[in-house]
């Protein structure tokens, strides 16, 4: 099959943020699957001058490679709902979204953007019955580990490092591995805001295989959530311990990754498996044996692609597209406003932080208030801001 993958090279479109996970690692599963790969970038907002452009540019490349399938993971309001509208109306491809963090974005993304698409793919199991309350088509997945990634766990002699952590420096991450140094502990840490910086996709799996521990949080917006690093780790031979997420222990036992509470039971483990080297490599080839086994993305999406290709299109709609283009028009109020919240923003939390500030002041505002007209071509945020 023909498919083209519309999401983001670079994590949140930013290439000094490093490849992004689904670009890493979807796209070889896909062509290890037999599949012929078209890319459409729509997380970097450098590649188009506007919504309108990067929208208009969307639907030319559907009209070009006639897909099969298309694949998205939607980070916001990128693409418009009535480019979804106009793409299953006038073309024959089916199309498929995944949702990465439903925990917290359902309720103010995924369930607008949901009778838009062929299938929804979540990785939480307790929405799917909000999506079929919605009369939409929706499959339960899960994140997993490269293929190019899987390599068998190294003996805990033979590795380089004590413990690894690869991820980004935010939140309060550097305050936990400094409380972890504190205890005579090195922590080899590789991501964006540390000093290290981004690492090379194909580096990451050797920092895991090359380390005795390899440490991971959870944390995110809301819950702790399961996050593709718990399979990255795991399938690339290295012994995870992770903080806990809901329903972590359905996926894993103890026998296959070790879980800690929190940050001091964290260190109290560190030093325990350090000091029982045995029971740290038994462990290490448990997970890698359930991950290699049963989490590859290949596996997933053989099942993704088998479901959506048996839906039947439905809330199909038609759509003037050069109506929604005209729809998205800025006016002398949203300008104001947006200068008004811009200095706002400069003057609390300087230039970048307050351009994020500003918009994200008139997105909490507007799904709340407009709903899915928040994702529409009219939509206030994506009139107002676009770059920042």
């Amino acid at each position: 099959m023909k498919i083209l993958c519309v999401f983001g090279q670079y994590q949140y479109g930013k290439k000094e943020r490093g490849l992004s996970t689904e670009y890493f690692s979807f796209i070889p599963a896909f062509e290890s699957l037999g599949h012929e790969i078209i890319f459409f970038d729509s997380w970097d907002r450098n590649l188009y001058d506007n919504f309108i452009n990067l929208n208009s540019s969307l639907i030319q490349v559907v009209e070009k490679n006639n897909p099969d399938i298309i694949f998205s993971v939607q980070l916001g309001y990128e693409v418009w709902i009535e480019t979804w509208d106009y793409i299953r109306s006038n073309f024959n491809c089916k199309t498929v979204n995944w949702c990465t963090d439903d925990s917290w974005k359902y309720k103010e993304h995924s369930k607008f953007l949901a009778p838009h698409f062929d299938l929804m793919v979540t990785t939480y199991k307790e929405f799917l019955p909000k999506y079929r309350i919605q009369n939409v088509n929706a499959m339960l997945s899960a994140w997993g580990v490269p293929i190019q990634w899987i390599t068998s766990p190294k003996k805990s002699n033979d590795c380089k490092y004590q413990v690894v952590f690869v991820g980004a420096a935010h939140g309060d991450r550097k305050k936990k591995i400094e409380k972890i140094e504190d205890e005579g502990i090195k922590v080899s840490c590789f991501g964006y805001g540390w000093d290290t910086g981004p690492i090379e996709d194909h580096e990451i799996p050797k920092k895991f295989n090359n380390s005795i521990i390899s440490l991971n949080f959870a944390n995110s917006s809301g819950e702790n959530q399961i996050k593709a690093r718990i399979f990255e780790a795991t399938g690339s031979g290295g012994f995870l311990l992770t903080e806990d997420a809901k329903g972590l222990s359905e996926v894993f036992n103890s026998n296959e990754i070790i879980i800690f509470d929190d940050i001091n039971n964290c260190i109290e483990k560190i030093k325990y498996y350090l000091g029982n080297l045995e029971v740290r490599d038994n462990i290490a080839f448990n997970g890698f044996n359930k991950t290699s086994g049963k989490y590859t993305y290949s596996n997933r999406f053989k099942e993704i692609f088998i479901t959506v290709q048996a839906i039947e299109k439905n809330h199909v709609k038609n759509i003037d597209f050069e109506k929604i283009v005209d729809e998205h028009k800025n006016t002398f109020f949203l300008n104001f406003l947006k200068s008004i919240l811009l200095k706002i923003g400069y003057l609390i939390y300087g230039k970048e932080k307050g351009k994020r500030f500003a918009r994200r002041v008139v997105y909490e505002f507007s799904w709340r208030v407009f709903g899915v007209d928040t994702y529409k071509s009219k939509g206030i945020v994506g009139r107002m801001f676009y770059n920042e």
